[in-house]
């Protein structure tokens, strides 16, 4: 008897710990992701700045992007620009000889121009099956993603121990806005009770903004990315200037679960994106890492409540 009595709370132990390892966890969930985004250089180095040699066209009558030879007018006699960066810089009539770009290499990744890091933040709905799988849709925003790279001015100005050239160094800088919408498939795998790594595959759908491309001349910035405007003029675009991709994604991550709801999650994500800027098109690997802050149920219940 004494034994069918141990076998018994064995039995009632084990299931204990069964609904306790496989918490409930059934239906909708939303989370913020806060993180840090990195796009692929090859994107800044074929779009802006003429390094690739490539010349590429915004698919909008409405705006322009120019190389940096043509904003500044250097094949214009009478360019007002011109003159006005040749004095800036103390340049004299015939001293001028030509643009020289970095050396643009995909192959060996020497890069121009390189994005840094841009601020990722966004929203994720999770439906669950089980506690193990779920879909999952990601609606990130990437807000002033920025480039930065270099050129030279190229001059036969006599300059004490320069030889027969000398070479001043300018700045081009772009930025962008980027939206990506990824819907894909989760499951997990638990490492203990309170914790478990976590896969998702699916696909992506990333829409390009750009905002500004120029160069900085002496503290005074010249726009590449303008709008025709009359009496040689230069305006900033109106347009929205938007371009969309879709691609695919991969992710892996852990998440930490607490008694009361507000799990956190660290997720590496990779996609391989196409990247849609004017006539420029390219499939491209792009990565970001981020952290997540699953809603409390009770707060969940009220948005639910509110649509």
């Amino acid at each position: 008897m004494f034994s069918s009595l141990v076998s018994a709370q064995n039995w009632d132990d084990w299931d204990t710990y069964e609904s306790s390892y496989e918490p409930s966890r059934k239906g909708i969930e939303f989370a913020l992701n806060f993180g840090v985004y990195q796009g692929h250089h090859k994107a800044a180095n074929e779009f802006f700045s003429g390094i690739s040699g490539e010349v590429y066209e915004l698919s909008d009558p409405t705006a322009n992007l120019m190389t940096i030879e043509d904003r500044l007018g250097i094949n214009n006699v009478n360019s007002i620009v011109w003159s006005q960066v040749m004095s800036s810089i103390g340049l004299e009539a015939g001293e001028f000889e030509y643009i020289e770009y970095p050396i643009y290499s995909e192959s060996l990744r020497l890069y121009g121009m390189r994005y840094t890091p841009g601020t990722l933040m966004g929203l994720q709905t999770l439906f669950f099956f089980n506690p193990e799988s779920a879909f999952v849709l990601h609606i990130d925003a990437v807000s002033g993603l920025k480039s930065e790279g270099a050129w030279n001015m190229v001059t036969n100005e006599i300059v004490q121990g320069a030889g027969s050239e000398n070479r001043r160094t300018f700045s081009i800088f772009s930025e962008e806005d980027r939206f990506q919408l990824t819907l894909g498939y989760r499951t997990a795998a638990y490492i203990v009770d309170e914790a478990s790594w976590t896969f998702e595959l699916g696909g992506t759908m990333l829409a390009t903004q750009l905002k500004q491309n120029y160069v900085r001349i002496q503290n005074q910035n010249y726009q590449l990315l303008t709008a025709p405007a009359a009496n040689g003029q230069f305006a900033n675009p109106t347009s929205s200037l938007t371009s969309t991709g879709l691609g695919c994604y991969g992710a892996i991550g852990v998440e930490l679960f607490f008694e009361k709801g507000g799990n956190l999650m660290l997720t590496a994500r990779v996609s391989r994106d196409r990247v849609v800027m004017g006539t420029y098109e390219d499939n491209l690997v792009q990565g970001a890492l981020y952290l997540t802050w699953v809603i409390p149920p009770q707060l969940g219940d009220f948005v639910r409540a509110s649509f």
